[in-house]
């Protein structure tokens, strides 16, 4: 047996900033956790319109990375081939910011997929802590009242002031 060090080009360098060997967030030791922050619209009538909206933890700013959504009818049971797509608008504003995050109201489908196809954001976004993110729904279907939908902002928190890098 050999004790020589196989040929070829030397390996690229770790460019993580996390040490060699640690892929895991320990939220102790690291002051970051997963968050999943949801907002929950009960009923939607045809052609209603309604708020909600999620307050972010006053001791942590949330990064939002991906959205899902689900809704049904009348609390009706899907599989995976009934799964409701909602005619539901969605306007969100982030209080903190103090500005909207569109220009006008989006099909939630736009920013927000089912459950096991979330809509991922190119980068992520910061809500600073303890601001509220503020939510207008509308329904524009002409014949479904769209009941219990949940959207759901996956991302994670970090304390205020923690420097971040991608």
């Amino acid at each position: 047996m050999s004790n020589q060090q196989p040929s070829g080009p030397p390996p690229l360098p770790n460019t993580l900033a996390r040490p060699i060997g640690k892929n895991f967030l320990d939220p102790r030791i690291d002051g970051i956790d997963l968050t999943y922050y949801e907002t929950l619209v009960a009923s939607l009538a045809p052609a209603a319109t309604t708020p909600s909206q999620i307050n972010i933890d006053a001791g942590t700013d949330f990064y939002w990375v991906a959205t899902t959504y689900q809704t049904d009818l009348a609390a009706a049971a899907q599989t995976e081939s009934s799964v409701v797509i909602p005619l539901l608008t969605v306007v969100i504003t982030d209080t903190g910011a103090q500005r909207q995050l569109m220009n006008a109201a989006l099909p939630v489908t736009c920013i927000a997929g089912p459950g096991e196809r979330p809509y991922r954001l190119i980068l992520p976004r910061l809500f600073r802590a303890n601001s509220i993110i503020q939510f207008n729904w509308t329904n524009y279907s002409a014949a479904s009242t769209y009941t219990n939908t949940y959207l759901v902002m996956h991302g994670f928190r970090l304390p205020p002031n923690t420097p971040f890098t991608l």
